[in-house]
């Protein structure tokens, strides 16, 4: 909330700065000295009441870290300082101006004074570029290039104070200055704001064909090198569960458009199978013009078997097939999506859920499996005897966030995103947040009257009643589970303390800019875009510390592709209950993760925003081992694009 009222602080600050800025300047040869001195001051203390009103996100932002404050210092250097040099120089001058019976050309001249006049005018100058800074990408060329602008048009200013300062005095002009002369700083922006549109469409236009290979930011490495289509893991013993997922398309009820789908429904073919199963399923494409992928999420595979467009294959082809290859080593809740094009597919239903079932141990009596997709609205009824031993698994397969509300009956959230929890304690009437992508399983015993798993802001929700036919209202809202607590703490291979190779610190942001060629509402990486976000490289082996901090005004649910990784704090406030194992991290605006995993899974994996909207628009990274290379590549002459 904080970066938003920052940004409609710099909005509203601007008019009143324009006007304050317009009344000194008319001041001089004013024919109502007095009204047009009182509209000047009067303009004056708005502005420094809107200012400030800023204090207010300053301190939230400030309140999250240093990091987090860039933007309100900003706006305390720049308006700061021609604000000080207003209330030593010019506010005196438009009280006199108000207390004289009339205007002498002495008090005429000493309005026209370029230390009187230029603090507002330059004010105004700064309100200009900070309103720009504030809605920019947060890249240093583009802050820089923005203040150039900015500095070139408060030149034009200075020249046109200075000048018509002379001409007032009566003295000799340095440079010939027209009065049309005042429409050269307006014009100076709009000819640099046309030059740098022409020049950031050009740079930013996607090349036909990008490898992740190709540049030296991506931190490629000469010498021996690995392919990802050598990563397949393997050899495999024991037994093999063999499926066959045809993409084609369907019409939905209720729907006017064909649904994209796997296995002829949405969701799709639910896949379950057992911990030490081979998995060996092919994809079977019939869509009509539609290339397209699947990618296991959360099933840390061989690299070659990820499914992500132009970096571990080809997208398959209509009419193409493609055979993806693992074991299923780790039980849980995962699901599967397409990775070509991910945004449009994924929302128009290329997806479905992945139950990997323990090999041993207690199982539930009754295990069910909720996907929340938009296609997948409405109130699902079950049948579920009384006294049965329920485990409940919830897949959001939304890029949004959504609360969800479990109600009717004390239970325990057993597992998130497919990992287990430690000794988790029964609660009631608690809510649970997934980021996109993001998955948790619930078990209870299932009691003689209904029971729901639902959201206010959640279309799809499953009902349990004894008879299936009974419901339940979905309560308005519930307290959100404090994860950092809960459970029982148990030992982890690594921790805060442990002794890390590589630390990488990941700045999540927002602002306008170019991509693709194109100028629109961008989500950034350290201020940059795919492909030009850095790739964070590691070598095999390597124990790696990220710190990912949110300094936009959206949820990021960044999903680390083939890892999982360990929570070890946010805000600085340390996981003490259960170990969290996660695959898809839910940074909230304002927040800081620390996270941690061992690099043990050789490949070139995406680390990108799962709301999908987020990644096609530029909040897409990678993590890339040393000595691998892909023969992949994106663009639109290769026809893959995984977001």
């Amino acid at each position: 909330m904080g970066f938003l009222l920052e940004f409609m602080g710099s909005l509203l600050v601007l008019l009143p700065l324009l006007l304050w800025a317009r009344a000194v300047r008319r001041l001089p040869e004013a024919r109502n000295w007095q009204r047009t001195a009182r509209a000047a001051r009067r303009r004056y203390y708005y502005v420094l009441a809107v200012l400030a009103l800023k204090l207010l996100p300053a301190a939230l932002l400030l309140g999250h870290g240093l990091a987090f404050g860039i933007r309100p210092l900003r706006t305390l250097v720049l308006l700061g300082v021609p604000l000080v040099l207003a209330t030593r120089d010019t506010l005196p001058l438009l009280n006199r101006a108000i207390r004289a019976a009339g205007p002498t050309p002495e008090l005429r001249l000493a309005a026209a004074a370029p230390r009187v006049v230029l603090p507002a005018r330059l004010a105004a100058v700064a309100g200009g570029l900070l309103l720009v800074l504030n809605l920019v990408v947060q890249e240093t060329i583009t802050l820089w290039l923005s203040g150039g602008v900015f500095a070139l048009v408060a030149l034009v200013v200075v020249v046109d104070v200075t000048q018509r300062h002379r001409r007032l005095a009566g003295q000799e002009r340095t440079i010939r200055w027209s009065p049309w002369a005042r429409l050269a700083a307006p014009l100076v922006l709009v000819v640099a704001a046309a030059g740098c549109g022409a020049v950031g469409s050009t740079m930013s236009a996607f090349p036909d064909r990008l490898s992740m290979n190709a540049h030296g930011h991506h931190g490629a490495t000469s010498g021996p090198a690995v392919s990802v289509t050598d990563l397949v893991g393997g050899p495999y013993s024991g037994p093999v569960r063999r499926f066959t997922l045809v993409a084609d398309e369907a019409r939905l009820p209720g729907r006017a458009e064909d649904a994209w789908t796997f296995g002829g429904t949405v969701p799709g073919t639910p896949l379950r199978v057992t911990q030490g199963e081979t998995v060996e399923l092919t994809l079977v494409n019939r869509l009509a013009r539609t290339p397209t992928t699947i990618h296991w999420h959360g099933v840390d595979v061989p690299n070659a078997m990820d499914g992500v467009a132009g970096v571990t294959q080809d997208a398959v082809q209509p009419g193409g097939e493609f055979t993806y290859r693992f074991r299923a080593d780790k039980p849980g809740t995962y699901w599967y999506h397409s990775h070509q094009v991910a945004n449009e597919q994924v929302t128009r239903g290329l997806f479905g859920s992945l139950v990997i079932d323990p090999a041993t141990g207690p199982v539930a009596e009754v295990d069910e499996t909720l996907m929340v997709h938009q296609l997948n609205a409405g109130v699902d009824l079950r049948r579920t005897e009384p006294g049965r031993r329920v485990r409940l698994r919830v897949v959001n397969a939304n890029s949004g966030t959504e609360r969800l509300t479990f109600t009717g009956a004390p239970f325990r959230l057993a597992a998130l995103d497919g990992q287990d929890l430690h000794e988790p304690a029964e609660v009631s009437e608690r809510s649970i947040t997934l980021g996109g992508g993001g998955r948790a399983d619930l078990e209870f015993t299932m009691p003689a009257h209904p029971v729901r798993l639902g959201g206010p802001a959640t279309r799809t929700a499953l009902v349990l009643s004894p008879d299936g036919v009974s419901t339940v209202d979905q309560p308005k809202s519930a307290p959100e589970l404090d994860l950092t607590a809960y459970g029982k703490p148990k030992p982890t291979p690594f921790g805060p303390d442990s002794a890390y190779t590589k630390h990488f610190t990941v700045d999540l942001d927002q602002g306008v800019g170019f991509h693709a060629g194109r100028l629109g509402f961008l989500w950034t990486v350290d201020g940059r875009v795919f492909p030009d976000a850095p790739m964070l490289m590691v070598r095999q082996g390597d124990l790696v510390r990220m710190t990912f901090r949110n300094k936009g005004i959206n949820d990021h649910p960044m999903h680390l592709h083939g890892h999982h990784v360990l929570a070890l704090s946010r805000d600085g406030t340390p996981f003490t209950g259960s170990p969290l194992w996660l695959d898809t991290v839910l940074v909230r605006p304002g927040q800081t993760w620390e996270v941690a995993f061992k690099a043990d899974n050789p490949g070139i994996w995406m680390d990108h925003c799962h709301d999908l909207l987020h990644a096609t628009n530029g909040m897409t990274l990678h993590l890339g081992y040393e000595g691998v290379r892909t023969p992949f590549t994106v663009g639109s002459a290769t026809g893959n694009k995984p977001e």
